[in-house]
């Protein structure tokens, strides 16, 4: 059995985090590699995940927050326990929201958006570590997750089906880029170094928010359950007889879910083209946008990340999908502990080297 101890974010950054993982993932996926050999079987169902261990009781909250749903399962006999439990996870959740939002003029990356080219900003030691992580990982995917990229990303309105002129774009990518972030440690503050330059985490955030709510739950003394935010997701727990089964949708018809993935102490997050989006002349428009163009990328149509953290997963999703196949399953291969199931723009799909071919359902 596999097990994962609870690890403070704030004493490690990403790299750390990942050498850390590579005796688990090693484990784990030798571990589901006989599951995930089997053909892929459609599966008519709305669930993202769920638990094949049918003996014991288990408890489920869902609520809206972070303009989705966020499921908590927790599987256990002692009910009044878990949903303490599971109400401290959803106040750490909103917690984060306050500091992590850029949306909330208060918010502590507020403070530092709003003295942008002015003056570094004080930040507490949590912020300044998922910062320093998403810097990190800007750098493994060639810039393409860029927490910089919201002056691009805000000129796409997906309701009103518009597009942004030439121009619009050309002045955004130009504030766009990830290194005008400066982290000072020793004073512990951010500074953006250019006026135009705006950090956005609504790429990373959501995923950090599952960490922090699965940390929860675990030093409440549970070993199964899943924080499941929008498909943002950790699953925490394997058995012999029972495994969390992840399903990855078909991005043509999102009814159906072309593969299931047993996964155990394992984050999981997809960036997929039909999450958002609209069609204009013929040609899809998707609300992942690439920050070296401005415009959606259209190299996949979907990205499913399994990895240590869901923070991770859910950077690497959107960084690898921008990248597409060939770029961006050689950074998954790269990366220790990190493995991703792809749908190419074709709809032909493609797994990372640590993973098995897996069969296809004619």
């Amino acid at each position: 059995m596999v097990s994962v101890r609870s690890v403070s974010f704030t004493a490690i950054d990403i790299s750390a985090l990942l050498r850390q993982a590579v005796a688990l993932a090693v484990a784990l996926f030798l571990f589901m590699a006989h599951a995930l050999a089997a053909e892929l079987v459609p599966v008519k169902s709305a669930l993202h995940t769920q638990y094949n261990k049918t003996a014991s009781a288990r408890v489920t909250r869902t609520v809206p927050m972070m303009s989705t749903r966020v499921e908590f399962i927790v599987v256990t006999e002692d009910t009044q326990k878990a949903k303490a439990a599971i109400e401290l996870a959803i106040a750490e959740m909103e917690r984060i929201i306050v500091v992590m939002s850029e949306w909330q003029a208060d918010s502590m990356i507020s403070q530092v958006n709003q003295a942008a080219g002015k003056r570094p900003v004080q930040i507490s030691r949590e912020l300044f570590e998922l910062l320093s992580a998403a810097q990190q990982l800007s750098e493994q995917t060639e810039g393409k997750f860029d927490i910089t990229f919201a002056s691009a990303g805000k000129l796409w309105d997906f309701r009103k089906a518009t597009i942004p002129t030439a121009a619009q774009i050309k002045t955004a990518i130009a504030r766009i880029d990830y290194t005008r972030l400066q982290l000072d440690r020793k004073n512990m503050t951010a500074f953006i170094t250019h006026p135009g330059t705006q950090v956005g985490l609504g790429g990373i955030a959501k995923g950090y928010a599952v960490d922090r709510a699965s940390d929860i739950l675990r030093r409440q003394g549970f070993n199964e359950f899943s924080v499941n935010a929008g498909g943002d997701l950790y699953a925490e727990g394997q058995h012999k007889d029972g495994l969390w089964q992840v399903g990855i949708q078909n991005p043509r018809d999102t009814d159906e879910l072309i593969a299931l993935l047993p996964i155990a102490n394992s984050a999981v997050a997809t960036s997929g083209d039909y999450e958002r989006f609209f069609i204009q002349d013929g040609k899809r428009y998707s609300h992942i946008i690439d920050p070296h163009t401005g415009y959606p990328a259209n190299r996949c149509q979907a990205v499913t990340i399994l990895a240590p953290r869901a923070f991770m997963a859910d950077a690497i999703a959107t960084g690898v999908f921008v990248l597409g196949v060939k770029k961006g399953l050689a950074l998954v291969n790269r990366l220790e502990g990190v493995e991703a199931v792809v749908v190419d723009a074709r709809g032909e799909m493609h797994v990372s080297e640590g993973l098995p071919v897996l069969g296809r359902n004619e």
